[in-house]
């Protein structure tokens, strides 16, 4: 008896075990088939544009993108942005155009200025979205690559004087080439050994310098006759040549005076504003609206060139 319920045991732990196995199997075998599931839904085409697919996911992905640029977000905006992707690329790789990592980081930072955000914010902003850097940078690289492209097909084409001439008149003539400004940098230095107690005095120093320096003439041989000081020999700008912070901090500046110190990693640093009026050169001005000029000729051929292609594009709907 006691041999028989052994066997008996033995064919129900058997039994057990193969039902267990088979039930294990059925949700393994469940669990691929949803996963197959997902992979052929995630990876569906719903469109292709001269044979270049476009998936769902990749729509997804330029909605969340095209929402961070601040642009449409629709599907259809989404659709229509990659196919001009995809139209920009095959064009490029006609002429063997393709932008290195360095000139696809150059196409963020202006982007990033374009919105006056970080070129990091962005990125940041993108990626939080849920778009993937190789989603974002692959639109970067064609929009960077087919201005490129452009440009190079527009080589040798320039702004005529006459269109010069009429934007420089539309700005105010003389008056558009805006301040120009004659500075001497001065810097206090400040040894990387300092101590808290002679950085206190420097800045003390910098500050009574501050002070007293009333015109260039008297200032700057007081500045020389200091311990440790560096007076730059004499730089003319104009506004149009400087960034907009320098410019605002030179515009509050009075003629003759210096601006407050700011740290560098030279030491303390101070710029005499010697004289400031309006520019008599209008060269920087000029080339600034050439460029301009240039820079909307270029833009505009490049969406001429988009809407011929895409207007040739065969395009497949799944």
């Amino acid at each position: 008896m006691e041999i028989k319920n052994d066997a008996r045991g033995n064919r129900a732990a058997r039994v057990a075990c193969l039902r267990l196995s088979l039930r294990v199997a059925a949700v393994a075998l469940a669990a691929f088939m949803a996963l197959a599931s997902n992979e052929a839904f995630a990876q569906a085409i719903i469109a292709s544009i001269n044979g270049d697919p476009i998936t769902n996911i990749d729509i997804d992905e330029r909605m969340k993108m095209l929402r961070v640029l601040r642009k449409p977000a629709t599907r259809d905006a989404a659709i229509e942005s990659l196919f001009s992707d995809r139209l920009e690329i095959q064009e490029e790789n006609k002429f063997g155009v393709t932008l290195r990592d360095s000139d696809v980081n150059q196409e963020i930072v202006k982007i990033a200025k374009e919105m006056k955000i970080a070129p990091e914010a962005l990125v940041g902003a993108l990626e939080h979205a849920g778009v993937t850097p190789d989603h974002f940078k692959s639109h970067f690289r064609a929009d960077g690559g087919f201005v490129f492209l452009v440009q190079a097909l527009n080589k040798g084409v320039e702004a005529s004087e006459e269109q010069v001439r009429a934007e420089l008149a539309k700005q105010g003539g003389k008056a558009a080439a805006g301040t120009q400004y004659t500075v001497r940098e001065i810097i206090l230095a400040i040894p990387h050994t300092a101590t808290p107690a002679s950085m206190t005095e420097r800045v003390h120093e910098a500050e009574q310098l501050h002070e007293r320096f009333t015109d260039c003439d008297s200032g700057l041989p007081m500045a020389r006759a200091m311990n440790d000081v560096t007076v730059r020999d004499p730089l003319i700008k104009t506004s149009l040549e400087i960034n907009e912070s320098l410019r605002q901090m030179l515009d509050k500046t009075p003629t003759g005076h210096l601006t407050a110190p700011q740290r560098s990693t030279e030491g303390l640093e101070m710029i005499a504003v010697c004289a400031k009026g309006a520019a008599k050169d209008d060269s920087a001005v000029r080339t600034a609206i050439s460029q301009k000029l240039l820079a909307a000729h270029i833009e505009a051929d490049a969406e001429r060139r988009l809407k011929e292609l895409r207007a040739r594009a065969v395009v497949v709907n799944h």
